[in-house]
């Protein structure tokens, strides 16, 4: 492109994120962030084929994050076909999502893991942060302090066209 806008205009990279004990798909989609905007916002989406069970501990952000699950029917928004559980807050409050679903996490907020128990057929997952380089990522409880995505997570990003 060579318009007058074109800094308006992004393609976000194809990111897959698989956990080293076993190489088990627990990110594949498309995720931007502020280094690419330039601004403090970050999302990424993607299809969910398959159960998955997250290796994130219980955490807290310094930023706004939003998740986000919905059904893959064009047809029918309300079909969702899927089951997510997600635990919030000090006490691990246990939710269990069975419809299209969209949770608000403050700054502070303990929040994970989370886990998709169940896909009958594929969902869209969403993840959007209002974070820039200043944002935070703090295992809540002691036992998890230190912990690195890093260290469990391989980062793969998967040129076009693969």
């Amino acid at each position: 492109m060579s318009g007058k806008y074109d800094q308006y205009i992004h393609n976000p990279p194809h990111l897959r994120l698989t956990l080293k004990s076993d190489n088990s798909v627990v990110f594949d989609g498309l995720m931007i962030g502020y280094q690419q905007l330039g601004y403090d916002f970050q999302i990424g989406h993607q299809f969910v084929r398959k159960p998955f069970k997250g290796d994130n501990p219980c955490h807290t952000h310094n930023f706004h994050e939003f998740l986000a699950w919905y059904g893959g029917n064009p047809d029918d928004p309300e079909d969702f076909g899927a089951e997510v559980v997600f635990y919030m807050g000090k006490e691990m409050e246990k939710y269990v999502f069975t419809r299209p679903t969209i949770v608000h996490l403050p700054p502070g907020l303990p929040h994970c893991p989370l886990e998709i128990t169940r896909v009958d057929r594929p969902i869209i997952q969403i993840e959007i942060m209002l974070a820039g380089k200043d944002g935070t990522r703090e295992p809540y409880f002691e036992k998890d302090k230190g912990f690195n995505p890093r260290n469990v997570m391989n980062f793969e990003i998967i040129s076009p066209g693969k």
